[in-house]
């Protein structure tokens, strides 16, 4: 395979492991003696070791060899204590540094190895750390020597016990117990060292292909290993490569494809949408049965492939919502707080392109919660409350969209506070803000408004909600605010499911059509009077509605307004009734970003090719308001 695809496989697949060693060592930490925890970091540990010597990354196999002695000390002792475990946190964090550097291009970076003296440093308290320093240096050479032979399969990691009478000799009856299944590629320590009194009984061993690679497992590696007899450890790896042979026979049935290809097949089913509603618009008026027929099967079948290659780009939430245990631990413990984390629908699947995007607001959301909304355990005692904090973290599906809540059980925001902020800003009617939910969701979204003592690295720069709120309208969602002092303080995000394509309500205006996504659609209504200008409301089926007249809100000429459709419109939680000379249809599009343009009006959220070949901006309900 070549190095930069089994580099990309590998960054892929390491990051997975990093993610679930994050989760098990936050396990440890609240039960420092769960085996099955230990067990499962050691074995992502040791599996992270062996890919990171293949590709080459000799620092991180060297640190990461560190952490493994660790661990293993850890499953003879049968408990991780807590110094082990913040040090072992601060190795996955310097593991996460490197791939992100070997991703660029750039060296390990100075954290790794400084993640790796740490752990060093506990060697008094683990046995067996004797020997570690050496370790490491032939671990450098086990880089550079396994990386320079071709067709590795397997990689078996062996410990000769302790009380071996002669080690050497056990681990020549060894080597001869694996050549006789595969070819032996190499071989660290060489024979001189391990024939040498300071060895310490490891050794690690290359096996090549030969030919019958299919009728070899783990399980009879292992076993022949054992036969040799006086064997404390042994632990079998298939090499990355063969990780990508097992995936072509089918032995895993999940592939990695890059998000640019599904963003391209996407683009593709897009287009054939398109081009099937002007095949159905100008060959269905004059088609016979027999091509009536085959256009409905094409648009089945159009319409199938679409689906199937939306439901390729659907990931659970879980992918963002599971690296969130780790930051608020590392919040909590910097802030002195004490914090419950409770995660809640998970399983819930969204676009990747979403979810993407979505990680970095609920991010600003948590440290919000944690640095400003949740109190130190002593003011929630003095207010009668547990000294834990609780922090939810819920997504629900809501029709075609959805909403993604964070809770918290905090002292709520000071609306005295944010409005004195706003006033030393300049806006006059802070207080009148501040006093409605939504209004003091916008005086906190204000650029450079926080209610922070002091500039932490946390908060006090006043770019959080602002940054929160500009990035979910650029999604077409919205936010919302509900707060109350002493109570706690509910955010939730509203977001589509996919903002690759959506269903939309198409309005004339003027000799324009325009897209209005249909999530945000209410109702419509035939409306033969509409209030003279200057009227702010209109009654609507018995409901008095804010009024919203499409035409001046684009710039264009306001007209005669005496007739023309109502769109009653879901907008940041309060229904409008947006004025349009007329409602069209219902049609199915492919969102198309437009490019933003510095000083140009930011009322559009996308585009979108009608059937005719036509070209429809799609309105971002979010500036209605």
């Amino acid at each position: 395979m070549e190095p930069h695809r089994l580099l990309t496989l590998f960054l892929a697949e390491g990051r997975d492991l990093l993610d679930r060693v994050d989760a098990e060592l936050l396990l440890l930490e609240r039960t420092p003696d769960a085996r099955g925890a230990i067990d499962a970091v050691f074995r992502a540990v040791h599996s992270l070791k062996g890919m990171s010597a293949t590709v080459a990354l000799a620092d991180t196999a060297s640190a990461l060899h560190c952490g493994e002695s660790l661990l293993e000390c850890a499953r003879a002792e049968g408990q991780l204590p807590a110094a082990h475990v913040a040090a072992l946190l601060c190795l996955v964090d310097g593991v996460r540094h490197a791939l992100d550097a070997a991703e660029r291009g750039d060296a390990s970076p100075a954290v790794l190895q400084s993640a790796a003296r740490a752990i060093e440093a506990l060697g008094p308290a683990a046995p067996g750390m004797r020997g570690a320093s050496r370790a490491h240096e032939r671990s450098a050479r086990v880089v550079a020597r396994a990386t320079a032979v071709a067709g590795a399969h397997w990689r078996v990691d062996i410990r000769i016990a302790d009380d071996a009478a002669i080690p050497s000799a056990r681990s020549s009856v060894v080597l001869r117990k694996l050549r006789a299944l595969a070819p032996l590629l190499d071989v660290v320590p060489d024979d001189e060292a391990r024939c040498d009194d300071a060895w310490d009984g490891r050794l690690t061993v290359w096996l090549g292909d030969d030919g019958i690679a299919t009728t070899m497992d783990a399980d009879l590696l292992t076993q022949a290993v054992r036969s040799a007899g006086e064997i404390a450890e042994c632990h079998v790896t298939r090499e990355v490569t063969g990780a990508l042979n097992m995936r072509a026979t089918g032995a895993m049935q999940t592939i990695r494809i890059p998000t640019q290809r599904l963003d391209e097949l996407l683009d593709i089913a897009g287009e054939l949408v398109l081009v099937r509603d002007r095949l159905q618009r100008h060959v269905r008026p004059t088609a016979d049965d027999a091509t009536s027929q085959a256009l409905d099967d094409a648009s089945k079948l159009v319409a199938q492939l679409r689906d199937a290659i939306l439901r390729s780009r659907m990931v659970p939430l879980a992918q963002v919502f599971d690296r969130f245990p780790r930051h608020v631990r590392d919040i909590a413990d910097a802030l002195g707080k004490e914090i419950d984390l409770v995660l809640e629908g998970r399983e819930l699947e969204v676009d990747r392109s979403l979810l993407d995007e979505l990680s970095d607001p609920l991010l600003h959301l948590l440290r919000n919660a944690i640095d400003h909304g949740l109190e130190h355990p002593a003011e929630r005692r003095a207010a009668g409350k547990s000294e834990r904090g609780r922090l939810v973290v819920r997504a629900m599906r809501e029709g075609a969209m959805v909403a993604v809540t964070i809770a918290d059980d905090g002292r709520g925001v000071d609306r005295a506070k944010v409005a004195a902020e706003a006033r030393a800003q300049g806006v006059s009617e802070a207080q009148s803000l501040a006093d409605d939910d939504r209004g003091l969701l916008q005086l906190l979204a204000r650029p450079g408004l926080s209610t922070a003592a002091t500039v932490t690295a946390l908060s006090g720069r006043g770019v959080g909600v602002d940054a929160v709120l500009t990035r979910v309208k650029a999604l077409g969602g919205r936010v919302e605010l509900a707060t109350a002092t002493g109570t706690g303080t509910v955010i939730t995000i509203r977001l589509p499911l996919s903002i690759a394509m959506l269903r939309a309500l198409l309005v004339r205006v003027a000799d324009e059509t325009y897209a209005v996504p249909l999530a945000h659609v209410y109702s419509t209504h035939v409306a033969d009077v509409v209030p003279a200008a200057g009227s702010s409301s209109v009654q609507v089926a018995g409901e008095r509605l804010r009024l919203i007249r499409l035409r001046p809100h684009l710039g264009l000429t306001a007209g005669d307004d005496v007739s023309g459709h109502l769109v009653v419109l879901d907008c940041a939680g309060e229904r409008v009734a947006l004025h349009v000379d007329a409602c069209l249809s219902q049609q199915e599009i492919v969102v198309k970003p437009l490019q933003r343009v510095r000083g140009s009006a930011s009322k559009f959220s996308g585009g979108t090719i009608l059937p005719d070949g036509v070209p429809s901006l799609i309105l971002d309900i979010n500036t209605l308001s």
